[in-house]
């Protein structure tokens, strides 16, 4: 008998396979498969019961814990537009913060609709973002449920917190570790995690507004905060209260003196959402409690 080689078969761009497999009646999804790149998105739809529509999400979206099962496509500012085709999504939804820029378009050259939804970043504009999602997935009696316990819970939290109003406003500085930059970034003014400082009965110790601003030690010595609130990523890379008071610059603050350097989980603090309420009480507690006696200044805060 004569053995033959068989012929090698060409090889395809995984986005053409995948493009076929959506196109294949045997291959199509059954119902919406949605890839969801947002921290606040994503947590919406846990909160208002749609979640059964996500089959992926964006590394920084770990909140509640349930959405860690799914599987993740990328940093949202380094996503591949292989790994969210690979997913057979019938949409992509963002509010906009994804990168590279190439990455959309070759979603849509695929035949995958992108749907942009704007971040909430006021009060008002979240809870906005809360009712579109709501009438978007068909769950506008549970948007309604959630943004009534939230609107009732700040209002109790904001009246609770109207005892700081006269009192000393501890200056404070919330520290962001960015992971394209590799570095350490202060939240500034105008921002949810600036607001939510205030209502707490804190001050921002940076004077700018808008989006965050590159930290050097110099610029965190010089700022000397009465308080340092880390967020997760930057707090547990170096993984200790008192490893972080030791950083170049942070040891020389006030905060760092004093032992008030606490870790907040980034999805707390950085946009609003249902949980602001309680993040408002617990910055409170933070930010009006006794210095820690030198002996104690070792542990970490979590809310």
């Amino acid at each position: 008998m004569t053995w033959r080689a068989m012929p090698r078969r060409r090889s395809f761009p995984v986005a053409l396979v995948l493009l076929a497999a959506l196109a294949c009646g045997r291959e199509a999804p059954v119902g919406q498969r949605v890839v969801g790149v947002s921290k606040q998105i994503n947590e919406y739809l846990y909160e208002i019961h749609a979640e059964s529509v996500l089959v992926a999400r964006d590394l920084t979206s770990i909140y509640p814990d349930a959405i860690t099962r799914l599987p993740s496509v990328g940093y949202h500012r380094a996503l591949s537009a292989e790994g969210i085709i690979s997913m057979r999504p019938t949409l992509l939804l963002t509010d906009g913060n994804v990168g590279p820029d190439a990455v959309l378009a070759q979603v849509r050259k695929v035949g995958i609709p992108v749907e942009i939804m704007k971040p909430g970043a006021t009060l008002d504009s979240a809870q906005l973002l809360m009712m579109r999602l709501g009438q978007r997935f068909h769950h506008e009696r549970q948007a309604d449920s959630v943004l009534a316990a939230w609107r009732q819970g700040l209002a109790a939290a904001l009246a609770d917190s109207l005892q700081w109003a006269s009192g000393p406003k501890p200056r404070v500085l919330l520290m962001h570790f960015g992971q394209i930059n590799n570095g350490y970034l202060a939240v500034k003014r105008g921002t949810p995690a600036d607001q939510m400082l205030r209502w707490a009965g804190g001050v921002n110790a940076i004077d700018s507004t808008g989006g965050m601003m590159r930290l050097t030690p110099e610029l965190i010595a010089t700022l000397a905060p009465d308080v340092i609130i880390a967020t997760d990523v930057g707090f547990d890379r170096v993984g200790s209260a008192d490893a972080f008071a030791a950083l170049p610059g942070v040891s020389l603050t006030p905060a760092a003196k004093a032992g008030r350097i606490h870790r907040v989980d980034e999805h707390d603090v950085m946009y609003f959402g249902p949980r602001t309420p309680a993040s408002v009480r617990t910055l409170a507690a933070w930010l009006h409690s006794a210095p820690a006696p030198a002996r104690d200044r070792v542990t970490a805060s979590r809310p």
